[in-house]
């Protein structure tokens, strides 16, 4: 028991410090800092605090929306509060940073549930995960046909059909994702078709007890917190006073949270292919390449960053062992 304990604080020692070293790495040694932090300051300097302090309150509002879509989740197992749902959620992003496509997250959930299968609680966190995913690329492929539609000469050369079969393409792509998720309970059935498969299946039975109405209550948070985050980095991109409506900010948003989340990335390197994507999209609207940088670095800091450091608050509620 000691030694379990001992095993215990060190685990938890090292995932604080990979965190702060990720985040030094990160953030002050980034190429862009220097240019971004002048830019930031400049602004606020000017007394724009307006749309950083919503964009602040956005992010809380963000990951609570996020903490009550895994507390309902989680409740399939076990009966959660609002409050460690919170500190799970961001013990998850504090584990993350370090972990490729940010794997880590399940985990640093997990290991705050008392008494429940972790296996069977992974399985729902990455769940939750997948719808939050597939909303993301429903958004994209339609902002892409938007986008497809206004910048037809960069996509399309030869065929005046390429937009339809798009939209065609786009259709049932969305149509194979939404009923995937609805059917989600079918993967215990196919695990038990399969002998090398068939021992796992008592954990994917974990899925027959979400009913159609409550993926669709997923699925609606989901929507939510997509809102949110995107009206954050469009309240950014107006805060580095660059001049595009809120339809053409949605889109670029869209456009690059879809190529983001088909990059594989991790956190260390996550923040520059963000910026570059971004001022790719946005690029088209504007020629304010270190104002879209900045929007993009200040929307990791404050969605990312800040809860990963109030993670760190939170790591001695990570449980290893149990009793």
């Amino acid at each position: 028991m000691q030694s379990s304990k001992k095993i215990s604080v060190f685990i938890k020692v090292i995932i604080v410090c990979l965190a702060f070293w990720f985040l030094y790495q990160k953030v002050f040694l980034n190429d862009s800092y220097l240019e971004v932090k002048t830019q930031f300051l400049s602004i606020l300097s000017e007394g724009n605090y307006f749309e950083i302090i919503i964009v602040f309150s956005l992010m809380l509002v963000n990951w609570s929306i996020d903490a009550i879509k895994w507390q309902f989740l989680v409740s399939k197992l076990e009966k959660v509060s609002f409050w460690l749902a919170i500190k799970a959620v961001f013990l998850g992003i504090t584990v993350s940073l370090f972990t490729p496509n940010r794997v880590g997250e399940f985990g640093g959930r997990v290991f705050c549930l008392q008494k429940s299968d972790r296996v069977k609680a992974i399985l729902v966190t990455i769940f939750g995960n997948i719808t939050q995913l597939v909303i993301t690329i429903i958004f994209g492929l339609l902002s892409f046909v938007y986008f497809s539609s206004k910048y037809t000469y960069l996509i399309f050369t030869k065929s005046d059909y390429g937009i339809y079969i798009l939209i065609v393409l786009s259709v049932i792509i969305i149509t194979l994702l939404i009923y995937f998720l609805y059917n989600i309970s079918q993967i215990s059935y196919l695990f038990s078709k399969f002998k090398f498969l068939k021992k796992y299946n008592s954990y994917t039975t974990i899925f027959s007890l979400f009913s159609t109405k409550d993926i669709s209550k997923v699925l609606f948070l989901s929507i939510i917190r997509y809102g949110v985050y995107s009206f954050q980095f469009y309240l950014l991109i107006k805060f580095v006073n660059i001049d595009i409506n809120l339809l053409h900010s949605l889109t670029m948003s869209a456009l690059t949270f879809l190529s983001m989340s088909i990059i594989p990335t991790i956190a260390l390197t996550e923040l520059g292919v963000r910026g570059s994507v971004a001022v790719y999209f946005f690029g088209f609207l504007s020629s304010n390449t270190i104002g879209i940088l900045t929007a993009s670095f200040a929307l990791w800091i404050i969605n990312l960053v800040v809860p990963a450091i109030l993670g760190v608050l939170f790591v001695y509620q990570l449980k290893f062992f149990r009793k």
